[in-house]
């Protein structure tokens, strides 16, 4: 299934544009999960050195801040990709 006028950099078939965007959400997946396995670490150690209930609550906090940013890092790997394999579809 070749298309054209794609360029040289561009998607030549379905199936690469299918493996970037698989790819993609496996790499994301990887960046979200570890992402994810340090803030609960920090997070652990937070909470046993916290001295009192305001501390906690600030640790809580920051723990959610840090498990969002790992959600919008993994969007924005899959985001670029999936623009990719859109744009590939609408070449056609």
């Amino acid at each position: 299934m070749e298309t054209e006028g794609v360029g040289a950099h561009g998607m030549q078939t379905h199936a690469e544009a299918k493996k970037l965007l698989d790819d993609a959400w496996d790499r994301a997946t990887k960046v979200y999960k570890e992402a994810k396995k340090q803030a609960d670490i920090v997070y652990e150690e937070a909470m046993k050195a916290a001295v009192d209930d305001a501390a906690r609550k600030r640790a809580d906090a920051a723990h959610d801040e840090a498990l969002k940013e790992a959600r919008k890092a993994r969007d924005a790997i899959t985001n670029v990709a999936q623009a990719v394999f859109i744009d590939f579809w609408k070449q056609k």
